[in-house]
């Protein structure tokens, strides 16, 4: 009787685990996904050109999730040359830290919790760099008059176009 117990518990612990990527297909949130990956998204939501030849898009997570414990995060997805260079993720809404939970489950970080700073309330901020691309997670809880607000983020980033926006901007800022 105690190993069905266990077995149970143990098959409910990785089911709820896998639950996000099993409900929510985030594969087009890549980097070098086409602009035309998104046509649909365009067509509901505002496309807009923030600088030169940078595009960006956003969406709500329950566009290509319907309902998930990730309710209530935006998703920007950022474009160059028509191609996907940069996705965050946005979270102020829920305090689950899923973000932290699809950067792993469906992105395979493969980011490290940090408990003594999870037992002790502190900002919680990691960043890894795989094949090119910057993964990047902050959770972020307000102090003093902020206390009980927080900001949740997760960001991918292509290497080769980080400094895109700035080099733009300068130009722009020169002009």
């Amino acid at each position: 009787m105690k190993k069905i117990i266990i077995l149970i518990c143990l098959f409910v612990y990785f089911f709820k685990g896998y639950a996000l990527a099993f409900s929510c297909n985030l594969s087009k949130y890549q980097i070098g996904k086409g602009l035309s990956n998104f046509d649909e998204e365009k067509k509901i939501f505002v496309y807009r050109e923030i600088l030169n030849g940078i595009g960006s898009i956003t969406i709500p997570i329950e566009y290509p999730c319907k309902e998930t414990e990730a309710n209530g995060t935006i998703i920007s997805v950022f474009f160059i040359n028509d191609k996907v260079v940069r996705v965050i993720f946005d979270n102020q809404i829920k305090k689950n830290r899923i973000l932290f939970n699809i950067a792993n489950e469906v992105y395979n970080v493969g980011f490290k919790k940090n408990q003594k700073i999870l037992d002790s309330n502190q900002p919680e901020q990691y960043a890894l760099e795989k094949n090119n691309i910057y993964y990047l997670y902050a959770n972020i809880k307000g102090i003093n008059e902020n206390k009980g607000n927080f900001f949740e983020l997760f960001e991918i980033v292509d290497k080769k176009y980080e400094d895109a926006a700035n080099k733009e901007l300068l130009k722009i800022e020169s002009q």
